[in-house]
């Protein structure tokens, strides 16, 4: 399960061949590229409905002793590449820093412990430690979790971060300048800072729940929510609470959350949204497999309920290359007919150059 050792093991995999090194460098990276077909942008139809995109996150890391180390993930998109960007008629290309901390780690039998400091992936939930392209089995990821204006965004926070396990227990605890809702970097004003707390615990092997929330204000002045008859940014904290589990046995691997989160308003009512999902993965052969994501969404101020339904199969053609085929149906009130649904096909390889390590 995803314990802060394992997690550790894999940031720092490039450098494992080379595992008695003090010092070492590693540049891993993933690379994607996809094809999308969607009216999300041309509602009417008028143009082609065929967009394409690239990606590509680079992990460039460094061990610094036998405790210290460094790692980041730098993401650069060539838009529309994500589902929530399918909208947009917009061509750019984006270059975002996920990931840039500097950590410390101690490794015992049955117990860890790591510190780290920097740009951040939110704590909360369990989906952030999987948004690489590679680790996804689907193309699309959960309700709830996203680029823009998302309960839960994707992007790094700045901020600390310390992570224990011990023996089948783990637990994190998070201090970031602003909340996993609204991102602000280090130059950016309305900088209100965020708690964010979770744990979990492995029942068995194969078998692990867990629990996070996140507390702290969301809102900043430029905000699209943001009222000119508002009360100031600061008094107005955000609460998320959320349950995760991950399930595994034989060729199954499941996975689900379920979230709740309360805005806080003084000029207009609370706002609720309440987020549910689960997933299943079936392998049918080391290069086959079939994955498929239900999710729903119920939103207050007449937003009402949402649901999303994608299946994917996914072909290894040869070592660190993956094939997906999917296609996602929305239903919600303000997507009539089929006019969202999205069909895609992603092409994945991950890239390992030689990593330099000394003693």
């Amino acid at each position: 399960m995803k314990t802060v050792g394992i997690v550790l093991a894999s940031l720092l995999a490039p450098l494992a061949a080379a595992q008695e090194a003090i010092y070492g460098i590693a540049v891993p990276m993933t690379l994607s590229a996809q094809v999308m077909h969607t009216h999300r942008a041309d509602p009417a139809g008028a143009k082609s409905p065929f967009a394409g995109g690239l990606r590509g996150v680079f992990y460039p890391s460094v061990k610094l002793g036998d405790h210290w180390f460094g790692y980041s993930a730098i993401q650069v998109t060539r838009a529309p590449f994500f589902f929530e960007a399918a909208s947009s008629t917009e061509r750019e290309t984006e270059l975002s820093v996920v990931q840039a901390y500097i950590g410390y780690s101690r490794v015992g039998k049955d117990r860890a412990i790591t510190v780290k400091a920097g740009q951040l992936t939110s704590a909360f939930g369990a989906y952030p430690l999987r948004y690489d392209d590679s680790r996804n089995a689907l193309i699309d990821v959960p309700l709830g979790y996203g680029e823009y204006y998302v309960p839960v965004s994707l992007y790094g926070i700045p901020g600390a971060e310390i992570d224990v396990v011990y023996q089948r227990l783990d637990a994190r605890a998070q201090f970031t300048n602003s909340s996993p809702a609204n991102p602000r970097k280090l130059w950016q004003g309305d900088q209100y800072g965020t708690w964010t707390v979770g744990t979990g615990f492995a029942i068995r092997q194969g078998l692990r729940v867990g629990a996070s929330m996140y507390r702290g204000p969301f809102l900043d002045r430029n905000h699209r929510f943001f009222r000119s008859n508002e009360a100031p940014p600061k008094t107005l904290p955000a609460l998320a609470l959320g349950i995760d589990v991950q399930a595994a046995k034989g060729p199954w691997t499941i996975s689900g959350e379920l979230q709740r989160f309360q805005m806080a308003y003084a000029a207009v009512p609370y706002f609720f949204t309440s987020v549910a999902y689960a997933e299943a993965k079936y392998t049918l052969s080391p290069r086959w497999y079939l994955a498929g994501r239900g999710g729903s969404r119920w939103r207050t101020s007449g937003l009402g309920r949402d649901d999303r339904w994608e299946a994917v199969a996914g072909y290894r053609p040869a070592p660190r290359h993956l094939i997906k085929v999917g296609y996602e149906s929305v239903r919600w009130k303000f997507s009539p007919g089929t006019r969202d649904n999205v069909a895609a096909v992603q092409y994945v390889v991950q890239i390992q150059p030689p990593s330099w390590a000394i003693r």
